[in-house]
């Protein structure tokens, strides 16, 4: 909803747009620690990390409109502060080290037999796929977002190498859970 709701607002007033996806990662909605607030009613509940997207998208729209090189301060601006969220997400979301994401709304609904935010009982984990493929698409709108500003700093080469090699263990992990070769991955061959 989110990211519809801003492709939208960039259409028709693209500084509107950006103000928006800037306000979420001011000091009273971005956690120190780099959460982004979830929902009115459970700011620390998770939702999808789309917001690279959202800003990718409305750069993109915006910098068409223009019809110059886009708005390379607020690309620069939002990705410094994307860099936070994304930390966060691998420290927080992937506790095993193992490029496999859990907890939170991550899924195609949001309703479930258990709270997916809260720890599960005797030290179990819930290993999503749909949070696992989230992350992976951040990596790759991260790395999209690096690459365009490494276009007019050279700075920035090196995050847009970081964040391919972040989707490439990602994608590792997504095929083969177990790490020896001979692990299994997050989709079953036999149910689909």
């Amino acid at each position: 909803c989110k990211m519809v709701r801003e492709q939208i607002l960039a259409s028709v007033d693209a500084e509107f747009a950006k103000d928006q996806l800037l306000l979420l990662t001011k000091i009273w909605y971005l956690h120190p620690n780099g959460q982004l607030p979830a929902y009115e009613w459970a700011l620390g509940d998770v939702n999808p990390p789309v917001h690279a997207w959202a800003a990718w998208r409305v750069f993109q729209i915006d910098r068409k409109q223009r019809g110059d090189q886009g708005d390379l301060a607020f690309l620069e601006r939002i990705f410094h502060k994307l860099l936070l969220n994304f930390t966060w997400w691998v420290n927080r979301k992937d506790p095993q080290g193992r490029n496999i994401f859990q907890g939170g709304f991550l899924g195609l609904d949001n309703i479930g037999v258990f709270d997916r935010n809260a720890p599960l009982p005797n030290g179990v984990w819930l290993s999503q796929a749909d949070g696992t493929s989230w992350m992976a698409m951040y990596c790759l709108n991260m790395m999209q977002i690096a690459l365009e500003l490494a276009c007019h700093n050279r700075v920035y080469e090196d995050m847009a190498t970081k964040f391919f090699e972040h989707f490439l263990s990602i994608a590792q992990a997504m095929t083969n859970i177990g790490g020896d070769g001979h692990g299994v991955g997050l989709c079953d061959e036999g149910d689909k």
